[in-house]
Order: C-alpha cells, then sequence, then structure tokens
C-alpha cells in the first residue's frame, strides 16, 4: 500500500448487488435512490405471498450471499442519528449490524452529515472498548476544533492511543493524551478517516476513509476487516512516524 488512495481503488473492484424483497415501490425507490451513490446493483425481487415489509440480500462480487437485514433496518440507516460516543455507550443500540452490513462496499456520494454519523460509530466502539488505537484523519485543523471537546475527553479515556491527522498546521493546545500530527500539503488535506485497531480483540477492529473529492462530498469506504485495518493502520504509522 503506498497511499490513502491505492486501497479505496482495491476496494472499488468488490462490487456488491442488493437484493430488494419488496412489494411495496415506494421503499423500492426510496432504496434505490440511496444506492444510486454506490458500488452496487440494485435488483427486484417480488415477495409473493409473504405479508411482511420485506427484506434484503446482499451478494458480492461473485454472487456469494453475504447477508440479510430487514427492509425496517435499512430505513433506519437512511437517517442515522449523531450522538457523541460516550451517549451511545449508555444506550442498548447496537449498530454493527447496520454499519456491517455493507462493510467494503464503496460510496460514491456521501455528505458530511453521513460521515459524521459512521465516524460516530466508530468511535462508539473504541470508547466501549477503551484500549487499543484510535487513529482520526481530518483534513483541517478547523475540523479538529469542531471536535475538540470529543477527542479532550478521548484523550483521558481508558487506555487508548489516540492520534489525530491534519492536512493544515495546528496552532492551538494539543489535546490532553493526543497525538496531532500536521502536514501541510500532504494527502492528509484530502482524506477522512477514523480507524480502530480493536484493542485486545481484532473482531472490534473498524475504520471509515474516504476522499473528498468535490466540497462537501466524500468517496469510499468502511470495513470491520481486522486485517485491512491492519493494513491502514500500519500505513499511517510508517508513512507519518507515529509509534
Amino acid at each position: 500500500m503506498n497511499s490513502l488512495g491505492e486501497l479505496i481503488e482495491t476496494v472499488e473492484r468488490e462490487r456488491k448487488t442488493l437484493e430488494v424483497y419488496t412489494d411495496d415501490d415506494v421503499i423500492l425507490e426510496t432504496l434505490r435512490r440511496q444506492f444510486e451513490t454506490r458500488n452496487v446493483d440494485v435488483r427486484h425481487r417480488s415477495l409473493g405471498s409473504l405479508d411482511e415489509p420485506g427484506f434484503v440480500i446482499i451478494r458480492d462480487v461473485n454472487g456469494k450471499f453475504r447477508g440479510a437485514l430487514g427492509i425496517d433496518g435499512f430505513q433506519a440507516m437512511l437517517s442515522p442519528r449523531i450522538h457523541p460516543p460516550w451517549e451511545l455507550a449508555e444506550t442498548d443500540d447496537d449498530r454493527t449490524d447496520l454499519f456491517g452490513f455493507l462493510e467494503k462496499t464503496l460510496f460514491t456520494s456521501y455528505r458530511p452529515r453521513q460521515m459524521l454519523a459512521t465516524s460516530r460509530e466508530i468511535e462508539d466502539r473504541a470508547w466501549r472498548v477503551g484500549t487499543g488505537r484510535l487513529y482520526t484523519g481530518f483534513e483541517r485543523a478547523t475540523a479538529l476544533a469542531a471536535q475538540r471537546d470529543v477527542y479532550d475527553r478521548f484523550g483521558s479515556h481508558g487506555s487508548l492511543t489516540v492520534a489525530v491527522f491534519l492536512g493544515d498546521d495546528w496552532t492551538e493546545p494539543v489535546p490532553e493524551g493526543v497525538t496531532v500530527v500536521s502536514q501541510a500539503g500532504s494527502e492528509l488535506g484530502n482524506y477522512w478517516f477514523v480507524v480502530f485497531d480493536g484493542g485486545d480483540n481484532e473482531l472490534e477492529a473498524c475504520a471509515l476513509l474516504a476522499k473528498e473529492r468535490r466540497p462537501g462530498e466524500f468517496y469510499g469506504f468502511w470495513t470491520y476487516d481486522s486485517e485491512l485495518v491492519g493494513e491502514l493502520v500500519t500505513y499511517l504509522e510508517t508513512t507519518y512516524d507515529v509509534l
């Protein structure tokens, strides 16, 4: 792996198929609009005699079954809530199925609100585990400043090792317990990422990586693949001297 963009290109080759089992035209069109900006083929299937809202099935590029989820779960995914991780940790919500269902599925047009919701899912997991490495790329110093209260708390939480990466200079005091890596003019100015290595349990590993292709519009993926997360952690540590 020679760049963050190279990893996105690798995922781009793993196109998936979304089979939608429903007889509700409104639901079908809603899902088609949602996934027209993803690296996904949407195919419609009738429910026949089944009396239920419907469900969806994901298949990989080779047609292999990857998972299934009820329509209600997908509708919840369309408008994810945004809360800080310590609030999420106090609820019984487990959104892993929602975010993990389409892991390593490229999205081609995500807005900042959607990016923030996905980031919160990963930060929530790091908060719950309380150990391991949490690496976050903010593109610009102003973005870190807007999340300063979140990372002030992360820096003193459990045994987490926290580092933030910026594509420009950080001139404010560094949050306690947080390493700030700033490199003006580098690739960091084009990417938003949140990476958690899972601590002592690789099953908790997860990451989001996206490139801002146009102002406020992101292209990338998220993953729960511990090997892929490890590759991203290694790249960041060796490229930007974070150890």
